[in-house]
């Protein structure tokens, strides 16, 4: 068997010969490639080659529905040094956003002013979203999954749950909570009017060649605590879950925030995967307590806190423990992919990556037989 299909059965929480392990690295990769900084062996590779050359299973994204607006929405934008303004003009009134980037090795673009600053925003920002196009675009998906082979999967991601969408994309959480109760009427009109539009995002994905749909949620109970994921998230899913299930695909969740209370929720909350899982000391997440509170009715892929890839989260030798315990609590478990919490950081020590390769092809050398797997 392949990496490709003993990954698509990890995935499918099906029971398999070996743990598969799929590190992210893509922001290490994008930062260290224009700084110039990417370590001499691995200096003339791809991304995906450079994910065989460190021993990892790919793991790559891909846009597969593209979406602009109707002729009746103009946008312009304009930049100055470090700073980007960006207008939304529509007939319903006008929208601006303002980006920051970065000055730390990520050189990361950052939201510093949402769209949304009054519930009198909300008019042109349902004319935007009803205003929104989807159209299918297979021919990305087919260049990665040729260069990808049997060495791993491609996926795509697609729109979160649409309060999420809403408070981290449009207004900003704090704004976002408390313009829920004051205009709770107005607010959730625009999430119903999010939702009818994401699903054709969902229906066109479904009728596409990707197995695995991921979304964007960054789940996290402290910005979407358990009340509001039953009433806004569980319906959602559920909703993708019965449209990608009828295509045959799975429906994967970007949940990289703290989880630990929401754990329970997820079993039947509509997702098949939960991915970028982060656990303890960068939330009070335990993988073993997880992967036992799931049972295997959810797959998990993570299990790699983010800041152990780093001189000064870890030494080395305290990574290469971490990892030997946690292969030992939960890597015979049916329903879990080692990956990471939720990347390889810009500035890690990317000798970390190889690391963790040559530990689970030892620890997957004994491992129990696919027959075994709980």
């Amino acid at each position: 068997m392949n990496r490709r299909d003993e990954y698509l059965r990890a995935l499918r929480g099906e029971p398999t010969d070996s743990l598969t392990w799929a590190p992210n690295f893509d922001q290490w990769y994008g930062v260290n490639s224009a700084a110039g900084t990417v370590p001499e062996p691995y200096r003339e590779l791809s991304r995906n080659d450079l994910v065989r050359a460190v021993g990892g299973v790919i793991w790559r994204r891909v846009s597969l529905v593209k979406s602009d607006f109707d002729a009746s929405v103009s946008i312009d934008s304009e930049r100055q040094d470090r700073r980007r303004l960006t207008r939304y003009r529509t007939p319903a009134g006008e929208l601006t956003t303002v980006h920051q980037q970065s000055t730390d090795s990520s050189q990361t673009w950052y939201l510093v002013e949402h769209a949304v600053k009054s519930v009198d925003d909300l008019r042109p920002l349902r004319y935007l979203i009803d205003a929104t196009r989807y159209r299918l675009d297979v021919e990305g998906y087919r260049k990665q999954a040729a260069e990808v082979g049997a060495d791993g999967i491609v996926l795509t991601c697609l729109p979160s749950v649409p309060f999420i969408h809403f408070a981290k994309i449009d207004v900003g959480y704090e704004h976002a909570y408390f313009l829920l109760q004051d205009h709770p009427k107005q607010v959730h009109a625009v999430l119903d009017a999010y939702q009818r539009k994401f699903l054709q995002a969902y229906r066109l994905a479904a009728e596409g060649p990707c197995e695995i749909i991921s979304n964007g949620d960054n789940m996290d109970q402290l910005t979407c605590p358990p009340d509001y994921f039953a009433r806004y998230a569980v319906p959602y899913y559920q909703e993708v879950r019965r449209i990608l299930h009828a295509a045959g695909k799975l429906a994967q969740g970007h949940w990289c925030g703290k989880l630990d209370r929401l754990i329970p929720l997820v079993p039947g909350c509509g997702l098949d995967i939960i991915e970028a899982v982060t656990p303890k000391p960068m939330s009070d997440l335990d993988m073993a307590e997880t992967m036992a509170a799931l049972e295997g009715k959810t797959v998990v892929q993570g299990g790699i806190p983010a800041v152990y890839m780093c001189d000064v989260g870890c030494t080395r030798d305290a990574l290469a423990a971490y990892i030997e315990r946690l292969l030992q609590q939960v890597g015979h478990c049916r329903g879990f992919v080692l990956g990471m919490g939720d990347n390889v950081p810009s500035n890690a020590d990317f000798a970390r990556v190889k690391m963790v390769s040559d530990l689970v092809a030892l620890y997957n050398r004994n491992r129990p037989p696919a027959a075994e797997n709980d």
